[in-house]
Parts: C-alpha cells; structure tokens; sequence
C-alpha cells in the first residue's frame, strides 16, 4: 500500500506486510486508509496514513472481501458473503473501527455503492469479472444502477463498473461504445455525458472524493479534477524499487523429471531450467537456464567393445539429455551434457510440444505437437520428419521397443483412441486397436515380446443407490498383446507347467504378426480401477492408480508371480531408469529413487537443495508472457481468433511489463491481454497465493446483547447426506439463545465476539465456555474453514417449504447449485420426492456450471407412458423419475457456462417456461491449465458451443428468460423473492391446462375370472 499526492510526485509506503492488498480507500478526513489484504481469505484492515500499527478489523473467513468506502471516518464499508448460502451474494456491511459487528446493510447483494450526500447508489447484477478482463462482454452480468431505489439506464448495453456520486451527478465507468470510459448521467438517468477519450485501454478501477476522480488505466494512474476537466496522468514515483522485481531463491521442487540409463542421476526441470542430479552424493549441473525449458528425457547410446561381433549391439549407457525450450522463440529441442556445450535442433518446427521420447540407442527422438502431428527428430542433423497427424487433440504415450526399431503411441480419434505402432525403417504404420474403446499408456516390455497398454474397455457395473441407474465405475484395466503370432500368453497355462522365471528373458527382438493381432489381445488378472502412466520396468509393470479417496499409489506388477504390490502412495510424478531397474518418484515434498523390483525398501531422498535457481522476475516475466502468448494462439477454439489481430495484441500489451511489480500484477496483466478476445472462461491465476491460517467457524449466527454477551442466534442443522455440511454446535449441548463466555479459557470480547479467539482453529478442537440459563459448562467442539453448505442447504429448505405453503404442498422444488458432482448430488438427494408432486420448480440461479447439464436435461425431459402398481407400494410412474406437469425453471445473471446451456436446452426442448433474468453468457469451455515458465495458470478457451434458437450468441450474451423478472434491492431488504413467487404462479396456471399425470385407479383393471352363465 503506497500514499501518494494528488499534484503527483514521489509516494511513500504504507505497508510491508508482502502479501499484495486490494480495493483501498482513504477514509472522508483523509486520516485513514482501508483495505482488503491479500492475504486469503482476505479480511478488511485499516491503519493510519502517517504509519503505525495495521489493525485487522474482520475475522469473515471470505476469499471475496472487499472494501467500498467509508460510512464515515470512524465506519468502513466493505462487501463479503461470509454469512450467505452463496459466494456471490456479497452484501455491504459496515465495519465499525473497534472491529465491533456493524451492520449488514438492507441493499441485498452489491457489486458496489457509495453512499454520499443523503444518496444511495448501488450496483447490483454485476459479473465478477474486471470489464478489461473480458472486453465487449453483453451477457447478464452487465450490470444494473440504483439510485435510492430506482433504477437507471435499464436499456443500457455496456459493461458498467465503479458507480460513484460526483459533483451533483452519477458517474461510472462504461465500455457500451467498444473502449471502458468515465461517463456520467442526471439523477434521473439522463443527459449522458462522456469525461474520457481512451480508444485503447480500459479506464478501471475508478474512486472519488465527491469532487475528483481517479482511476487507473495502462498500469498508470490518470485523475479527473472534476467532470468538467479534461483528464490528465498522474505522475507518481514510487519510494524504491520495490521487492516484486528482485531476484530470488526459487523452490527446488521438481516440476518433471527423467531418469537416465542405471538409475544413478536424473535430468530435473525446476522452475523452468534443466539440471543434470546424481542421486547420491556430488554436485548438480544446469544443463539449461535459457528460455524455458520443460519436458527434459535423457537419450540411450550403445556402447560396443572393441571385440564385439557384428550383430552385437553392445550395452546401452547415457547419451545426452534432451529438453524443450522456447529459447529461439518458438518450442525447440535442445541437448546437452554436464560440462559440454549444448545444442538446440528444429526451432519452429515442432509447435507446441505436448510429449517427447527417445529411441533407447538415441538414434531418434519422438515428439507429439499440439496440433495433432507426430513428428521423428534426428538428434545429430536436427531433420525433423512427420509421421503422422490426427484431428482430435495431440497424440500421447510415445514409447520405443528395446531394439529402437518401432515406435508406438496413443492415437486421439473421434470416439475413443487407438493404439498404433510404426516400423521407423521405412515409417509402416499399424493399427493395433481401431479406436472403439479409449485405450492409452502404451508400451512394450522388456523383452520386446509384447506390447501392453490401458484400455477403457471394461463394463463392471454397480447399481445406483439413489436412482434407477446401473453405473460402470471404473472400466479401465492393463492388457497384453504377445505381438508374434503363436507366442504364448504369460497368463496362459502351458503344457509344461508355469516357467520358472517369467523376467526379460529374450534378446530384446521385436516380431511384429498382422495376422489376427487384436485377437491376441488379453487383461492383466487385476480388477478394474482408474490406472493411467503405465510404464515397464524388469521383470514387469508400473502405474499409477487413484484410489476411491483420491490418493494416487504407484504400483508394479510382476509377470511372472502375477502378482501386484504398492510401491509408493501419494505419487505426483515417476519415471524409470532405462534398464528398468530402478524408478526415480516424487512423492509429496520429497524425491527418492526406489528399486523397480519392490525388494529394496523405501530407497534414497534425493538432496534437492543442491539445485540453486536464482530467479530473475523480469526475465520471467516476459518469457512467460510470450509463452502465453503463443499458448493462447495454438489453443484457442478457432484459428482466426475470432477476427483478433492477437500479434498487434501482444505487441500493444508488451509494453506494460515494464511496470510489473509483482505476480498479481502479471497475472493482471495477462488478463486484460487474453480479455481482448471478448471469450469466457479465459481464466488467470498468479503464480503464488498467500494463505491466512483460517478461522474457524461455528455453522451458528451469534450477536451480542445488550449486556455485551454474544449469544447464538441460530444453529444451522446438519446435512447428514453432505459431508462438508456439519454442524460444530449441533450434539454439543449449547442452544440457541446461549452465549459464549470464553474460547479456550480466554474471556469473549464484548465488542469483537468470539471470531478473533478462533483465528486458526480450523479442524482442532477448542473448548467453548457457555452460558445456558441459569447453567455455565464446558463444551468441545471441532470449528469449520467453511460453513457456506450448512447455509446452503438453510435456504434450500427455506424455498421449498415457501413453495409448499404458496401451493398447498402440490408443487416440487429442487435447485441445482452446478453441474458437477456438488449438483448432481444435490439433484439427487431430492428428486423423487420432488418430481412426486404435480409440478416442480427447478432453480438453476447462481448455478456454477460444469458439464452435467446433459444428465439433467435427460431428467426433466422424461414423460411419464405408464404406472407400476403394487398391493401395498405407491405406484411408480414409468419411467422413474419424471415430471408429473409442468417444469419452471428460475435462472439469473449468476446462471453460468453449463448453467446457461441448460437454460437455452429447456427452451429448445419446450421443456417449460424460464423465469428470472438474463444468464451469464459463457459458454467457450476449458480443460486444464497451462503453467507459465513464472508459475503464473491459464487456461485457454477452446471448445465453443452453438444451441438452437441462440446460435452463437449464447456466448456473450446469455439465455434470456420468457418473463424477465428482477430482484430490486427492496425484494432483498424484505426477504421476498418475486422470481421464485413468478415460477409458482406460471406452474399454477400450466398446471390449470394441462392435466397432471395420476396412476390409473385399479378398480378400472380388466375383470380376469372365469364367466358363468
């Protein structure tokens, strides 16, 4: 935090605490500034513009703080949803200097306000997002203006942000004319005036005193002297360098790593240079410390003694160690040795590289591109040579047989993926499997005699506990292809009994037999379960496997026992030495080399802290930045970038690395950059976060009364079906009504309550004095990081018992909070309860999104054709689980990504009618994040999404309901909720033309006895 003079000039600094601070604002007697720390979950603080002691005023527990204004100068206003069923409703609420309660104000959710001159100005419906990070955005979360209660500019087409009261009028921020400006309107909403004349870069961030304005823009400051100036930049020079830009010791955790031939060193990537590590003793060597470097492999040679025969190929040793570096500006391959010089091969004509491995002599080496194409390198001449191409995302799994004479990978298909192998002699390709299941991690064994890989092919099903549903859980397992016609399998029985040793028996030879290849294939005897990064070592097989608790174990199986054993848990990355000896794993914080054989124990910790890495922020900075650049270019959904000009792009923005002051700022940065794509879900997160010890919280509202005891007002009950919802005050004695005395023996503060004693207890035990009546005792309860899903399911409750009193217990309720695994659980835990009534309700508001919308929409869309009926069971509709009427769904501006395509499917289908507001706009998914060389993640937008009767448009613009109904901020102080009350009167009123579906009565059955005369 850094004070400054509004004539510009040299600012001081106000805080040193090096976790970043975010939406400061100075107090009206200019004697104070406030913030939100960086910290998170951030919290609001305060301290004094002339220094001196920072004072924590919240103990929220909320990553979405921030701070708004001041009340007045002994009264921070601030925004958290702390104490709300969802993140994104975050109310104003005041925040007394003593760090007393304050108040939370009767405005509902605000993005922003200000509150000045008897006014109040809020800013509701508003995306989360910065304007300039997503340009040109029309979805629902423009935004929508309220002046004392009355909104203005409700036709207006433009992102707005930053309301503020100035000089008698209403100025904002707005982006409606292509570029984010200052604007300003009459009281009334009219005479638009226009303060700023960036055609460039976004105005942000803007704040007033009532009279100025000052706002940031380009990574400078600019000030308006008031609306009838024209403005000017503020010219401000910081006190110091600033620690952001300073070199620094970076970690030496690995971020990839390759063992060499004997298993005695490694070629380990650590922030992003490549360094040659014995795993005993000695010193390190960097290999590379130009560009970045990642993806390091270490190459085999063949050593012959002098005597050798002809056809002796001789012993395998270590040949160079290889890496990919964006050193020459685009992806190449360098090479290198400790103590040679190293050599850099095939600049620019590789793409972006997604695998890499070496022949076992290092005769070639295999790369797979991100545009599809599988390319052979020669490591002496740099030739580089396609093999092949896919158009369904980039091949994976690239191994060589022990004789470098084939080459095998996983090939992307359609549906599914095959796995193929290539004779590199004269580039023959052969399809092993045809793609019908996915099938993955191919490789051979030792002996050259098989081929083996995981393959997606198995249909052990359970039955669903919940629902009518049969679900195939795992489906994966490791098979075995003998490649020579007649060569036995080794699950086989033999004639000759079981071999006594079923090692790397064998010269290494590869005999390749078309002839009936697929019908050789056969499973490992080991169950099905989620295995992926199989890989052979000597005398049998590695993976990885994620068991139920998500834990990730390292396992080998024996080919000749056949059996399996757990080498290692918590597994982040292998790799096996190339004689397949030894595997070299990090497991944690910690990298150690094991034997490949199980036999040895727990095996050596390799020293990490002898790598040194002496990071240069700058230099990073602008590795990272090109790298993102090109990311963004190779990945994004279409390849003209939308009509973006993304070179003019990156040259605009490059500039601006010179005010870079730390990895917020970058990430920054790149936000505002990839933000001129106009695309959802382009996502940055900075390189490093800072953690607060969390406080723990009771799943209770508490306030004090008027003797400055804090009481539990209410308890939110358990959700014994959720996990994450458990309730610390429930079974421990203590009821509403009793108040807190002491936690942990320490006495209750009659002005902060118990909040700051419980900083840090989350998941520890911690003992509560209470007063119950008349009663004082001792309880031990375990306080929550989060109690947003007790809340949560609070207010589900809340809206299905209002829609049950509004409709006589006729009507269901469900919400569907995303389109994930939370969501469909919550579906679930009430489906057919709800689906039971004659309509129901379903709320996609503040929906996150995901990509379970298909399985939803596959719910609502069944029509009941018919009823089981039993003596003494309720009928049963057939199929289960279907609307018995109508379906009205609720969305608003939170309704987002899967959120929104489920609310253009239900119109598509003629499902129902769609109440609430305009959704979210953002439907360009994502997969996983791509890590910058600085650490900085992010992830690209590259899979769009067309939907009748939007088109395209669904992006960026959103799913507009059929009746458009608003939540005013006088809905919100008075607890109503008309979206909810408009979805009952629309089912009410379908439900009067439309007859609801009944199981027939059965004294209409058919008479079935005999007929007498």
């Amino acid at each position: 935090m850094w004070i400054a003079p509004l004539d510009g000039g040299r600012a001081w600094r106000l805080t040193v605490e090096r976790v970043g601070a975010a939406h400061p604002r100075l107090s009206p007697d200019g004697a104070r500034v406030a913030w939100a720390s960086g910290l998170m979950p951030a919290e609001v603080h305060v301290a004094a513009v002339e220094g001196g002691q920072i004072e924590r005023l919240t103990h929220w527990a909320d990553l979405d703080t921030r701070v708004h204004g001041w009340l007045d100068a002994r009264t921070v206003v601030a925004g958290s949803s702390h104490d709300q069923p969802f993140g994104h409703w975050t109310w104003a609420r005041t925040v007394p200097l003593d760090g007393g309660p304050g108040e939370r104000l009767p405005f509902g959710p605000v993005g922003a306000l200000d509150l000045r001159e008897g006014h109040t100005l809020l800013l509701t419906g508003s995306a989360s997002h910065d304007p300039a990070h997503w340009k040109r955005y029309r979805g629902g979360g423009m935004g929508r203006l309220w002046l004392d209660g009355r909104r203005l500019l409700a036709g207006h087409e433009g992102q707005l942000a930053s309301p503020m009261l100035v000089g008698g009028r209403i100025a904002f921020l707005s982006d409606h004319e292509g570029t984010g400006n200052l604007y300003s309107v009459a009281y009334d909403g009219g005479d638009l005036r226009r303060h700023t004349d960036h055609d460039d870069f976004y105005a942000r961030q803007a704040a007033t005193d009532g009279t100025r304005v000052v706002y940031a823009r380009a990574g400078g400051l600019w000030l308006l002297p008031d609306l009838d100036a024209a403005p000017e930049p503020l010219e401000v020079r910081l006190g110091g360098a600033g620690r952001g830009r300073q070199a620094y010791w970076a970690r030496s955790n690995p971020d990839d790593l390759a063992c060499d031939t004997t298993g005695r060193a490694s070629a380990v990537e650590v922030a992003g240079t490549v360094h040659w590590v014995t795993h005993e003793d000695g010193p390190t060597r960097t290999l590379s410390g130009r560009g970045r470097a990642r993806l390091p492999i270490v190459l085999g040679r063949m050593e012959r003694a002098d005597d050798a025969d002809d056809d002796d190929a001789g012993k395998r040793v270590n040949g160079p160690a290889a890496w990919v570096t964006d050193a020459p500006g685009e992806d190449a391959v360098e090479l290198g040795v400790p103590g040679a010089v190293t050599r850099t091969i095939a600049a620019g004509e590789l793409g972006r590289v997604e695998a890499m491995e070496a022949a076992p002599d290092g005769s070639v080496i295999a790369v797979a591109a991100h545009d599809g194409r599988l390319l052979l390198v020669d490591p002496e001449s740099g030739e580089v040579t396609e093999l092949t191409r896919t158009e369904h995302g980039h091949i994976s799994g690239l191994g060589f047989d022990p004789k470098s004479q084939w080459l095998v990978w996983c090939h992307p298909m359609a549906r599914g993926a095959s796995i193929r192998l290539a004779r590199l002699d004269d580039a023959e390709i052969v399809h092993v499997t045809d793609g019908r299941f996915t099938d993955s991690s191919p490789a051979f064994t030792g002996d050259g005699r098989n081929l083996v890989f995981l393959s997606r092919r198995g249909f052990e099903m359970i039955r669903d506990s919940h629902s009518f549903d049969l679900v195939i859980t795992h489906g994966t397992r490791p098979y075995l292809l003998p490649l020579a016609a007649g060569a036995p399998s080794p699950f086989a029985p033999s004639v000759e009994g079981k071999a006594a040793d079923g090692g790397d028996s064998g010269d290494g030879t590869v005999t390749v037999d078309l002839a009936g290849l697929d019908g050789r294939i056969v499973p490992l005897p080991v169950p099905e379960a989620r295995y992926f990064g199989l890989r052979p070592v000597k005398g049998g097989l590695t993976w990885l496997k994620r068991n139920p608790d998500g834990a990730t174990v390292l396992e080998r199986f024996d080919l000749d026992k056949r059996k399996t054993e757990e080498l290692a848990s918590e597994v982040r990355l292998y790799s096996v030495s190339g004689d397949g000896s030894k595997i070299v794993l990090r497991d944690g914080s910690d990298v150690r080399v094991i034997s490949a054989t199980g036999k040895n124990g727990d095996g050596v910790t390799v020293d990490l802290d002898r790598v040194r890495v002496r990071a240069d922020p700058d230099r990073r900075w602008r590795q990272a930045y090109a790298e993102a650049g090109r990311i963004m270019r190779d990945y994004f959904w279409v390849a003209d970038m939308a009509g973006v000009d993304w070179g003019a792009v990156l040259e605009t923005y490059r500039p601006w690395l010179d005010r870079i002051g730390g990895a917020d700022d970058f990430a920054d940065l790149i936000r505002e950059m990839v933000g001129e794509l106009g695309a959802s879900h382009a996502y940055v997160r900075a390189a490093r976060h800072h953690w607060r010890r969390l406080t723990g919280l009771l799943g209770a509202d508490l306030a004090p009364d008027a003797e400055g005891l804090w009481r539990v007002r209410r308890i939110f009950p358990s959700e014994l079906s959720d996990p994450s919802a458990r309730s610390p005050l429930q079974g421990s004695g203590v009821r509403a009504g009793d108040a807190i005395l002491a936690v942990d023996g320490s006495p209750v503060d009659p002005v902060t309550g118990p909040a700051p004693l419980l900083s840090g207890a989350y998941g520890h035990p911690v003992e509560l004095t209470v007063e119950s009546g008349a009663k004082i005792f001792r309880a031990a309860v375990v306080p929550l990081a989060d109690d947003r899903a007790l809340r949560y399911h609070s207010w589900v409750t809340d809206r299905r018992r209002r829609v049950r009193r509004l409709t006589g217990g006729r009507m269901g309720y469900l919400h569907v909070p995303d389109m994930g695994p939370a969501g469909w659980a919550q579906l679930h835990r009430d489906l057919s309860h709800e689906l039971a009534k004659d309509a129901v309700i379903v709320d996609v508001r503040g929906n996150r999104g995901g990509n379970t919308s298909q399985l939803v929409i596959e719910k609502l869309s069944r029509r009941i054709v018919g009823w089981d009926l039993s003596r003494r069971q309720e009928p049963t509709s057939y199929p289960m689980d279907a609307p018995r009427g109508p379906v009205v769904v609720l969305c608003d501006e939170e309704t987002c990504s899967d959120g929104d395509v489920i609310t253009a499917a239900v119109q598509a289908l003629g499902l129902g009618p769609v109440i609430g507001t305009r959704t979210w706009g953002g439907v360009i998914g994502i997969s996983a994040p791509h890590r910058l060389g600085d650490g900085t993640h992010m992830w690209v937008p590259g899979y769009a999404y067309w939907i009748e009767n939007y088109g395209w448009e669904l992006e960026n613009r959103g799913a507009t309901p059929d009746e458009e109904v608003l939540i005013t901020p006088a809905d919100w102080a008075r607890g109503a909720d008309p979206q909810l009350d408009a979805g009952v009167r629309q089912a009410l009123a379908a439900m009067e033309g439309r007859p609801v579906s009944l199981p027939p009565d059965p004294a209409t059955r058919p008479f079935r006895g005999r007929v007498r005369n």
